[in-house]
């Protein structure tokens, strides 16, 4: 079997682009990180914009108008880089801004079928799940009927409707240890960035990162959050769905508590420490403690 030495520029072969349809781009673009540093192990982070580095260069510019300079120091202070830096591994980078938790589970499909063909004795996967019902009913989950599950489960109270989304993290962690489970040369890592573990439950415990990475940057519990202000949006489209009155009306109800979650979540990442100027993002420092955190606790 030939085998594939990846680099900067060979992404497009392997990965799906980001483009307008999920991004602020006009144009298809592959905007991945590798760093080849001539080792056996490849660790591969997975993640959206806290992963990618969005903010990390105390500007506030996003990812279509940073210079070169500002994108190399991105790079150079991503977790990942330090991370892979410090352990002397090669290292790939599939985080974008603003993705979901499923398209999270695409990229790690593309990259186990792309598993056999690479040269690497082990593969550490380290996923950083953001918040649950990102981009829901939408072209992230398009193969999932939720019409279907609506009309064939009563879903009549706030408490169904937290189950259901808490399941849905369920399924999609399933999946990916499923796909990693599949490759006897992968390690599975999995934490969160600005929300709490959900649906965790179905990990075994050397795959799940204990804390979230914001409470190293902040004294805030948010006491099981799970959601964002950005998600809530893509929440509104549950209603297209729902099979009659009492099932909206539950779902109302859900959402109200949510959204007061989400507004707590979102006073938190705007004051918690090392914060980008952008007020949404960890800036280089968060990044290095994130880093130093899974370097002591975790690896």
């Amino acid at each position: 079997m030939k085998k594939i030495t990846l680099d900067q520029n060979n992404f497009k072969h392997f990965f799906s682009p980001v483009g307008p349809l999920h991004s602020h781009h006009e144009q298809h673009e592959w905007p991945y990180d590798y760093v080849d540093r001539g080792s056996d192990t490849l660790l591969v982070t997975i993640g959206d914009s806290w992963t990618w580095g969005s903010g990390i260069c105390n500007s506030n510019n996003d990812a279509v108008t940073i210079t070169q300079d500002q994108d190399d120091f991105r790079r150079n202070h991503l977790y990942g880089n330090l991370i892979s830096k410090e352990k002397k591994w090669n290292w790939l980078n599939l985080g974008f801004y603003a993705q979901g938790n499923q398209w999270m589970l695409h990229k790690i499909w593309e990259l186990r079928a792309l598993v056999p063909f690479l040269q690497f004795k082990k593969i550490i996967v380290m996923v950083n799940f953001t918040s649950t019902g990102r981009w829901f009913n939408t072209w992230q989950d398009s193969m999932t009927d939720y019409k279907k599950n609506f009309q064939t489960n009563k879903m009549t109270s706030p408490d169904d409707f937290e189950n259901f989304f808490v399941d849905i993290n369920r399924r999609t962690l399933k999946d990916i240890k499923m796909l990693v489970g599949s490759a006897d040369n992968i390690r599975l890592l999995i934490g969160t960035n600005y929300v709490d573990h959900s649906g965790f439950d179905v990990l075994e415990q050397d795959q799940v990162i204990p804390l979230p990475w914001y409470r190293l940057l902040s004294d805030v519990d948010l006491t099981g959050t799970f959601v964002d202000l950005f998600c809530l949006k893509h929440l509104q489209n549950v209603e297209n769905v729902l099979a009659n009155s009492d099932q909206k009306f539950a779902f109302q109800k859900w959402m109200m508590d949510k959204i007061a979650q989400a507004e707590k979540q979102e006073h938190m990442v705007n004051h918690m420490h090392h914060v980008s100027p952008d007020k949404v993002h960890p800036n280089h420092i968060g990044h290095r403690i994130w880093a130093e955190y899974i370097l002591k606790d975790v690896l």
